[in-house]
């Protein structure tokens, strides 16, 4: 047998070579790691502060905004209103558009012209609005969706709810603020828009988002929803011709949302009274002035003529960070939620424990009708838990009349589920 031996100089040297070579390739394998982590963090970099459109000719992806601010309704720089509803007037409607009567054949040849133009345009902006057993109407206000509608038909914050548009599309939504005293209300679509509902009219003159201007330009995305374009109500004028749109019962084909016309009656910082010939499910719909800015809501449909009544403008204006929110506050006249149960508060005898015990049903109302009995403990309204009755009228007060909601309580030590139809305080 042949055995080859080693000294120890030489094993030495073998070990020291061997352990160099595994040096080194874990030195250059630790390099490409670092080099590797240096470009990612550079090319995040340069993506996050806007240069990837620079460094490989694409635009950025855009930022949606969660809470954008309400339009101003003030022209751009370039004289154009953001929105795609507004229409010049033609020259002679001046004295028109401050709530004149025509004088001429010409004139109402003028008037008839212009209120033609200005209700094809509103008929893309204006939706059927469906939330639980409310049914209404809505008008689109902002590129990303935001839909001004009736408090009313809005319901309560948070639930899902169904926009139907002028093409019949029934789109995704969900509803946020509710101002009842105002009858206010406030939605937004969740479902993203699609290129054939919008044109370039939708993106001219930019939008106002929470923290600066988007200029409209040739490479501005079409991916955004056809949109109002806003007004005030605080100059506005007796008299003033006026165009009211309504999507009752959503879209049936071959009819789009309908639009009529007329004037206004009365204007009050709270109220606008026209004698717009509305119909029940009009509620929560658009109306704009002659120039195709939105004026006001629908709100309250009466059986005269002279009944029908509607939000201002400025009332979603001056309580756009609150519905945006997502809060309920004030009670509509003649809207008010109840459910027919009395506490103890309320009977004169005092409460010794914190719980939402009923000492009395009033006969004929909802809660009689979904079998709650004197005795019964509410312990959860709808979404939210009860502990005191004073807690279920704040939330029997953040629901709407003809809202079907659960109602869990405690009866002779079980638990009990029914469900009560809302009714409303006449």
């Amino acid at each position: 047998m042949h055995f080859t031996t080693e000294s120890p100089r030489q094993a030495w040297a073998y070990g020291s070579a061997f352990t160099c070579r595994r040096l080194l390739a874990f030195n250059s394998l630790l390099a490409r790691v670092c080099f590797t982590t240096i470009v990612s963090f550079v090319y995040g970099l340069f993506c996050t502060t806007g240069f990837n459109a620079e460094l490989f000719g694409e635009e950025p992806f855009p930022v949606t905004v969660n809470k954008p601010v309400i339009p101003k309704p003030v022209p751009t720089t370039r004289g154009v209103f953001p929105g795609i509803t507004f229409v010049a007037l033609e020259e002679g409607l001046d004295r028109l558009a401050r709530g004149a009567e025509p004088r001429s054949i010409r004139e109402l040849q003028l008037l008839e012209d212009q209120q033609a133009k200005v209700s094809q345009k509103i008929i893309e902006v204006t939706v059927n609005v469906q939330q639980g057993s409310a049914q209404g109407s809505g008008v689109i206000i902002t590129p990303d969706g935001y839909v001004l509608t009736a408090a009313h038909v809005a319901g309560k914050p948070g639930r899902e709810a169904t926009v139907i548009l002028s093409d019949g599309r029934r789109v995704r939504a969900r509803t946020l603020g509710t101002n009842r005293g105002m009858d206010a209300g406030l939605i937004q679509i969740i479902d993203l828009p699609s290129r054939r509902s919008v044109d370039d009219r939708s993106v001219a003159g930019g939008y106002v988002t929470k923290s600066a201007v988007v200029p409209a330009s040739a490479n501005s995305s079409p991916e955004v929803w056809p949109h109002a374009t806003l007004g005030k109500s605080d100059d506005l004028h007796l008299g003033q011709w006026v165009i009211a749109a309504g999507h009752p019962g959503g879209w049936i084909p071959d009819r789009p949302a309908v639009v009529r016309a007329g004037r206004l009656l009365n204007i009050m910082r709270s109220t606008i009274v026209s004698d717009c010939a509305l119909i029940g499910g009009d509620s929560g719909g658009p109306l704009f002035d002659l120039n195709g800015r939105l004026i006001g809501i629908h709100s309250r449909i009466g059986t005269e003529t002279a009944d029908n009544m509607h939000v201002p403008i400025d009332i979603y204006q001056d309580s756009w960070d609150r519905l945006a929110d997502g809060q309920a506050w004030g009670t509509l006249p003649g809207y008010k939620p109840v459910i027919g149960v009395v506490g103890p508060e309320r009977n004169g005898t005092t409460s010794t424990n914190q719980i939402a015990e009923i000492v009395k049903v009033l006969k004929g109302s909802p809660a009689a009708a979904a079998g709650l009995k004197a005795g019964d403990v509410v312990v959860r309204f709808d979404d939210t838990n009860i502990a005191t009755f004073e807690e279920l009228q704040r939330a029997v007060e953040g629901v709407a009349p003809g809202d079907r909601v659960s109602v869990e309580i405690e009866r002779q030590g079980q638990r009990l589920r029914l469900r009560i139809i809302v009714g409303q305080d006449s």
